[in-house]
């Protein structure tokens, strides 16, 4: 027997009415290697007395005592809730009682002729009532375990479902219960995919091969899903995102964790913000279409009224001056003093009307007003332009093309207040479903981050944003600044207008 089994002392409790019988039985087990502490009662009161003042590891009883037995003594221990082997070494009695006894609870019977067997039959069971004290710790732990697995769980704000390895709900927390509607023990005996997870939210069926929860193995480890449908008791859908971890033992799933929450209500935030997005974006296009409508009324009547008034009356001035040039000098001085200023007022006035809106733009078409954008920017600042054009005209709808020029023409606005370049190069490329165009500086660039923002760049990205473009800004300090968009030549449309996907942008401007 292995050493381990017996204890450093036996503490052993032996009710027993004789002395001689009992000094029998401790020299057996004397002799077996036992170090034996004994106690020896002879009644309930005694028994009583001893169970409660200390610890015992065996209990050794005869049968029959003048006012005891072993009956009565077993009866007692279970009273007790005591797990000690109890066995009972007695003259010889019939076999209907030792097995009488057995029944009640006792480990062993041995008469007093067969104490030989005392040592071994006290070992095996010193042995089995370790092991079942192991086995109640180890159930106790788990149970504990449990119960604050279960605690956590219940204070945590997601759902938890855990299955075993053949998909079988083994544990759901209180906070899965009230989002599906369905207690533990009612969703434990259904088939959990069906159940809950069987369709999509458009309706398509959400077969078995395809789901992420029944099919972890092969998804070789954590998967998480930002979007998904769960179908409660009562039918009704929920958004959900989840996290489904496998529990692994021996390198092999034996269990998965399901870790899921409702996001019905970040949905709705979500589709109202973006409806707002979208309200807001279409009555910026619409402002954005009425200025243009504006600048191109007010640069048509600069040009037609305003232009053709002042330049009339330069022309009367300049006849006017043909006829008292000789009769007062001091006139004549006066009126060609009136036509230097009347010239420059007329072309103040066709400045003007070229800045709020080129009319080559509308009669020549993009490239030559692009071109004249480039050469009156190089001619402003000095700074040299490279131009390259893919068309000699662009074939485009005329809210894209006036979106292209001024983009164009705010990108280099912003090299001029900015980049402190001295060279810019432009690209316009118009490719089969969309026009492509960069403005390019070798200015000093800058670091993107949220500092503060260029109200420049802001504009361009909403035109890009209305006409469902996409954009991204180049820079970084020391190599310049890249300002490139995509913008398709027909913008989708809606019924609120045109469709106004997100804008994807790097480096966004912050300086």
């Amino acid at each position: 027997m292995p050493t381990g089994i017996k204890p450093q002392t036996l503490r052993l409790l032996l009710v027993e009415d004789s002395v001689d019988d009992a000094e029998l039985v401790v020299a057996e087990l004397t002799l077996a290697g036992f170090d034996v502490a004994v106690t020896r009662v002879e009644s309930a009161e005694e028994m009583g007395l001893a169970l409660q003042s200390q610890v015992w590891d065996a209990i050794i009883s005869d049968y029959s005592l003048p006012v005891f037995s072993a009956e009565a003594a077993l009866a007692m221990l279970k009273a007790y809730r005591l797990d000690l082997p109890f066995i009972v070494v007695s003259g010889y009695v019939g076999e209907e009682t030792a097995v009488g006894l057995m029944k009640a609870g006792a480990d062993d019977f041995l008469t007093k002729g067969q104490l030989a067997r005392l040592a071994p039959a006290l070992e095996r069971e010193l042995r089995d009532a370790a092991m079942r004290r192991e086995r109640r710790a180890d159930r106790q732990r788990v149970e504990a375990n449990e119960k604050l697995l279960r605690a956590m769980s219940s204070a945590m704000g997601d759902g938890i479902l855990v299955l075993d390895q053949n998909n079988r709900l083994i544990f759901m927390n209180p906070e899965a219960e009230r989002l599906l509607g369905w207690s533990e023990p009612e969703l434990a005996s259904r088939d959990l995919h069906d159940t809950i997870h069987s369709h999509r939210e458009n309706g398509t069926p959400h077969s078995r091969e395809t789901c992420p929860i029944l099919n972890m193995s092969s998804l070789g480890g954590l998967y998480r899903c930002y979007d998904d449908i769960f179908v409660r008791k009562d039918g009704q859908l929920v958004a959900v995102s989840y996290v489904v971890t496998p529990i692994m033992e021996q390198g092999e799933i034996v269990a998965t964790v399901t870790v899921f929450q409702d996001i019905s209500a970040r949905k709705q935030m979500e589709n109202e913000l973006r409806e707002s997005r979208s309200q807001l974006r279409a009555l910026s296009m619409f402002l954005q279409t009425v200025r243009e409508e504006e600048r191109k009324r007010i640069a048509r009547e600069l040009h037609d009224e305003l232009g053709q008034a002042l330049t009339a009356l330069k022309i009367d001035l300049e006849w006017l001056d043909t006829r008292y040039v000789a009769e007062d000098a001091r006139v004549a001085g006066k009126l060609r003093s009136m036509g230097q200023v009347l010239g420059k007022t007329v072309e103040s006035v066709r400045r003007i009307a070229e800045d709020l809106r080129p009319g080559m733009l509308d009669d020549l078409g993009l490239a030559a007003a692009i071109e004249w954008q480039v050469e009156q920017f190089q001619d402003r600042t000095g700074i040299c332009c490279a131009l390259t054009m893919n068309r000699d005209e662009f074939e485009l709808d005329d809210h894209v093309a006036t979106s292209v020029f001024r983009i164009v023409q705010e990108a280099l606005t912003n090299v001029a207040r900015h980049a402190g370049a001295g060279s810019v190069s432009i690209s316009v490329e118009e490719g089969d479903d969309e026009i492509r165009l960069e403005v390019r500086d070798n200015g000093k660039g800058f670091q993107p981050g949220p500092k503060k923002r260029s109200y420049g760049l802001l504009g361009i990205r909403e035109r890009v944003n209305m006409l469902g473009g996409e954009m991204e800004v180049l820079s970084k300090p020391g190599d310049g600044t890249s300002v490139r968009a995509a913008i398709p030549l027909q913008p989708a449309e809606t019924e609120h207008g045109h469709e106004i996907p997100a804008v994807r942008t790097t480096g966004y401007l912050t300086v």
